[in-house]
C-alpha cells in the first residue's frame, strides 16, 4: 500500500495521528505500508475517511485519491465539467501546457 504512505507524507502527518484519529494501531498501518498485513474493510473506510482519499487509491488501485464525493461535486457542476472534457479533448502535449499553467498559478 504504497499509496497510503504517500498521502500521509503529502498531507505531513506522523503515523500516530492517522492511528489516533482512525482508530487504527499505528502498528497495523506500519504493517498495511510494509505489505505484512492486509488492511480489513473497516480499517479501510476509516483511514479513507480521515486521510480524505477513495479506497481504491489506499489499495493501489489508482493514482488518483479523490473521493467520490469530490467526483459528483464535478459531475454537478456543468461548467466544471465542460471544462474538465475540454481539457481531454486536448492532445497530450496540450494538457500538460494546461496542467503546467494551473500548478503555476496553485503554487503562486
Amino acid at each position: 500500500m504504497k499509496n497510503l504512505r504517500t498521502i500521509i507524507d503529502s498531507k505531513g502527518y506522523l503515523i500516530q495521528k492517522v492511528a489516533s484519529n482512525s482508530l487504527v494501531s499505528d502498528s497495523s498501518i506500519s504493517a498495511y505500508i510494509t505489505g505484512d498485513k492486509r488492511p480489513s474493510v473497516a480499517a479501510l473506510i476509516s483511514l479513507a475517511n480521515f486521510l480524505d482519499c477513495n479506497i481504491d487509491f489506499l489499495l493501489d488501485r489508482t493514482n488518483n485519491p479523490v473521493t467520490i464525493d469530490k467526483l459528483n461535486e464535478l459531475n454537478n457542476n456543468p461548467e466544471l465539467n465542460q471544462l474538465f472534457n475540454n481539457i481531454l479533448s486536448l492532445p497530450k502535449d496540450k494538457q500538460e501546457l494546461v496542467k503546467a499553467y494551473v500548478q503555476g498559478i496553485l503554487n503562486s
